[in-house]
């Protein structure tokens, strides 16, 4: 697996198809997450079977859990939510890159 993340609009869709033509890319794993969270399933969990089920899928995803901390508690819930899954597939990843401005700049 390889995860390209970074902030909204930095570019990590189009590195990831740039690096990796024809793969099955994930984009916004942030989105999954939340779906995941509407129906009830644990962030780790959900994100270790989905690496089970994807061992060779490239993955995009914005950081959320920069900024303001959203006031709403569902928003709360899953920006939270997608930084433990997020740390799951980091780990789980062969490559993790971090793309800003369009650059990635590869720290796993």
């Amino acid at each position: 697996m390889k995860l390209y993340i970074g902030g909204a609009w930095q570019g990590q869709a189009e590195l990831a198809r740039q690096e990796n033509p024809g793969a099955e890319i994930f984009l916004d794993f942030h989105e999954i997450v939340r779906q995941a969270l509407r129906e009830g399933k644990e962030p780790r969990a959900f994100a270790l079977a989905f690496c089970a089920e994807h061992p060779q899928a490239v993955v995009t995803a914005d950081e959320i859990g920069c900024g303001i901390v959203p006031m709403d508690a569902a928003d709360r819930a899953w920006r939270e939510a997608c930084g433990r899954a997020l740390c799951v597939l980091s780990g789980e990843a062969e490559q993790v890159t971090r793309v800003v401005c369009g650059i990635g700049v590869r720290i796993k």
